[in-house]
């Protein structure tokens, strides 16, 4: 890769305008232009500038790029650390995602479970306390209020599981 390409490319990865990164190496805008077009070079004292600002040594910023490739097997480049990110966030969603549908499943399983108790001890006293003929018995279906609670139980569950793939499929 030529020295322009690679500033064009170190200067995009970093988020820089090349006015931006003219300030802070002490040099015009059109500097920054040709270098990245290949119309001039910079001069020494600039590329030990650059290779500062990027952390790079001088001999990843002079190198020709045969023989950086056998050097970028063995290191972690900006672009790998980017995917590790991107692919940890995925992750990360995914983990939250399943935990939280597991929480509302247990929180409307618990509703259920204190509506079925308290609907029974209001039977009670109503069947009690009521007169023989006055009191009509009216069931509540409880499976019917269930039905979202195990399907968001199911979802999570589902989520957690497929994140525990995803984690070791990742690793090996």
């Amino acid at each position: 890769m030529k020295i322009g390409n690679q500033i064009h490319q170190l200067r995009k990865l970093s988020g820089m305008t090349q006015e931006q990164m003219a300030e802070k190496l002490h040099v015009s805008r059109q500097t920054i232009s040709k270098w990245e077009s290949g119309n001039t070079l910079p001069d020494l004292e600039s590329m030990v500038r650059i290779g500062r600002m990027f952390q790079l040594s001088l001999d990843d910023l002079l190198l020709k790029e045969d023989e950086k490739m056998t050097e970028r097997n063995e290191k972690i480049t900006l672009e790998d650390l980017m995917e590790i990110h991107l692919h940890n966030r995925r992750m990360t969603l995914l983990l939250v995602s399943g935990l939280i549908f597991l929480m509302v499943s247990l929180m409307g399983i618990i509703f259920v479970g204190v509506l079925r108790s308290t609907t029974l001890s209001i039977e009670y006293m109503l069947y009690r306390y009521m007169a023989a003929g006055e009191y009509a018995y009216a069931p509540v279906d409880y499976a019917g209020l269930l039905i979202p609670s195990v399907i968001a139980g199911l979802l999570g569950a589902g989520l957690c599981l497929w994140y525990v793939i995803q984690n070791r499929r990742g690793r090996s």
